[in-house]
């Protein structure tokens, strides 16, 4: 009795309160290119969009993540950082 128990969100339930690093790619993109979702290729064209959202979800303890991760997408290098920062550079022809 009167006892009661920390239950910290787990990561399933931390994805319904805050959008997937997937979701927030895709809208940088076509925030940037002023395009609509629907005019980008699948984000699994290029990489597994589970295995980057649970990668970069916040450990059951609370804490960010660590390091980053870069692939092409959509025309730029995009890189996800561990603390859900999301950068887009344009590729350009010397990269291909």
């Amino acid at each position: 009795m009167g006892e009661s128990t920390d239950n910290p969100l787990n990561d399933r339930q931390r994805t319904a309160t805050e959008p997937s690093i997937s979701f927030l790619i895709l809208e940088a993109v076509t925030a940037r290119e002023e395009i609509n979702p629907g005019d980008c290729p699948p984000l699994y064209d290029v990489i597994d969009p589970d295995a980057l959202d649970n990668l970069f979800a916040t450990t059951q303890a609370g804490n960010e993540r660590h390091g980053k991760v870069t692939f092409q997408y959509c025309g730029y290098h995009i890189t996800v950082s561990g603390d859900r920062t999301i950068s887009l550079d344009p590729v350009t022809a010397d990269d291909s």
